[in-house]
């Protein structure tokens, strides 16, 4: 169980990172590293989802925290190979995509930010209002609301380094909520831990 919780603490820190790069790289260049950011982005998916696949092989100890991952991962690495062969295609639908993937980690993380709650967590809210903000940027950006396709990327930037920061707020949550399961149950005997308690 330990090492479950090692793994999604490491998870979170990967995609905190990436997003925070991301975000960086288009609030400072938001013309020109369209294609570079593209490509990037497919390897990164790639990357991504061979990580979920190496953790749901190498976990099936515990099926109920990593049941997803076999198949998030094949679809991550599918993606990006969509997305560095088509990168004409994928560059117009950029602000779309971003737009669903901030909305869709938005909800997650409020499902979590609960979770930390119930687990006595008592800055929950911190990750539940992250949570709340990059929903409603997600949103914000399938919506398309900006011409300009540099005012678009940085606004997308700004997005993505405000994802990573609450991603890396969660990490912290999880990290603190493990550290007390250890101080309770000694060694590997929080094993048995309700499912309920974690999803």
């Amino acid at each position: 169980m330990k090492q479950i919780f090692r793994d999604i603490r490491n998870n979170f820190l990967l995609t905190a990172i990436v997003s925070i790069l991301l975000g960086l790289v288009l609030v400072l260049f938001p013309v020109k590293t369209s294609f570079f950011i593209c490509n990037l982005a497919g390897i990164l998916l790639i990357l991504c989802g061979i990580v979920d696949i190496l953790r749901y092989v190498t976990s099936k100890n515990e099926p109920f925290l990593v049941r997803y991952d076999l198949v998030v991962g094949v679809i991550l690495c599918l993606a990006g190979v969509f997305v560095i062969t088509q990168s004409d295609l994928i560059i117009s639908f950029i602000p779309t995509i971003v737009g669903i993937v901030l909305f869709v980690n938005g909800i997650v993380n409020l499902k979590k930010a609960f979770h930390l709650k119930k687990a006595g967590l008592e800055r929950w809210w911190i990750d539940l209002s992250f949570a709340v903000v990059i929903t409603i940027l997600g949103v914000i950006i399938w919506l398309r609301p900006f011409d300009a396709v540099a005012t678009t990327n940085i606004f997308i930037g700004i997005c993505l380094i405000l994802n990573g920061i609450s991603n890396l707020c969660m990490m912290f949550g999880i990290g603190t909520v493990k550290r007390r399961l250890e101080m309770h149950f000694p060694e590997d005997d929080f094993v048995d831990v309700d499912e309920d308690e974690l999803h």
